[in-house]
């Protein structure tokens, strides 16, 4: 990171993109005072962030803040406005959000999966191809006036924790509903479910932060969110090691069970 910080003083870029994990890292160090750069875009990529998150990027570097909905499949997929949608490039790429069946979902229900046509690979044809995300098409004109299809993306369908429940049931639990990036001092965080009712915590606190008081605000939510679905028999501790990138760089913030086998 200091690296990083000292490469990006120098060149002072106006535009910044990278993934979502390390535009967080760096809005810290801008807040922090060894970041000084003025970009007038930030671009986070493949990595989803709460609302909070963005805006704390959005307030460390006085810029907008935009997001991409990218895959390897297709780099130009949709691009994010200020309403929080994605606006899908139709024109380039075709999106079909469907059920576990592959049936077609209507806008306004939020899928099980994506199914992606790129229209402009002239090298490799790739037709209706499984993303595995879970995204909700919206039913009406966005109010920002782009006229082009708008989606959330609600996370991968491979991302979903399944508990089992005290009477034998299972409940699922999508990411998003654990996000924590809101509680004050945490930087970056990854929970890895290493058992069916157990989860560590991989806490980056941020480096003014007082750790420990970092990771009782952290448990004590995970905690009130896990009751909320019915959960508190799930244990939550937290781990040694800091959140672990994959081998592409990604910081993914949940890793269920049968992933991080």
């Amino acid at each position: 990171m200091r690296n990083l910080v000292a490469a990006l003083n120098r060149y002072r870029p106006a535009l910044l993109i990278g993934y979502a994990s390390v535009m967080a890292l760096l809005a810290a160090e801008q807040d922090a005072g060894r970041l000084h750069i003025q970009p007038v875009l930030v671009l986070p990529t493949s990595e989803g962030l709460s609302q909070d998150g963005y805006d704390r990027i959005a307030r460390a570097f006085h810029a907008k803040v935009r997001t991409v909905y990218v895959a390897t499949e297709c780099l130009f997929m949709a691009i994010g406005c200020e309403h929080g949608w994605y606006h899908v490039n139709s024109d380039w790429v075709i999106l079909e959000p469907v059920d576990a069946s592959y049936r077609p979902v209507p806008p306004g229900e939020e899928s099980h999966t994506v199914l992606l046509s790129n229209l402009a690979n002239r090298v490799q044809p790739i037709l209706r191809y499984d993303l595995g995300d879970r995204i909700l098409q919206r039913p009406d004109p966005c109010p920002c006036g782009n006229p082009l299809s708008a989606i959330r993306v609600r996370g991968r369908t491979a991302d979903i924790l399944t508990f089992p429940t005290e009477r034998g049931e299972k409940v699922a639990v999508p990411p998003l509903a654990l996000e924590i990036d809101h509680v004050p001092g945490a930087e970056l965080f990854q929970i890895v479910q290493t058992a069916p009712t157990q989860l560590r915590v991989r806490l980056h606190p941020a480096a003014d932060a007082d750790p420990n008081r970092v990771w009782r605000a952290v448990h004590s939510e995970l905690t009130k969110l896990l009751n909320e679905h019915g959960l508190g028999h799930v244990s939550v501790e937290l781990a040694a090691e800091p959140p672990v990138p994959s081998s592409a760089g990604k910081c993914r913030t949940v890793i269920p069970l049968v992933s991080s086998a």
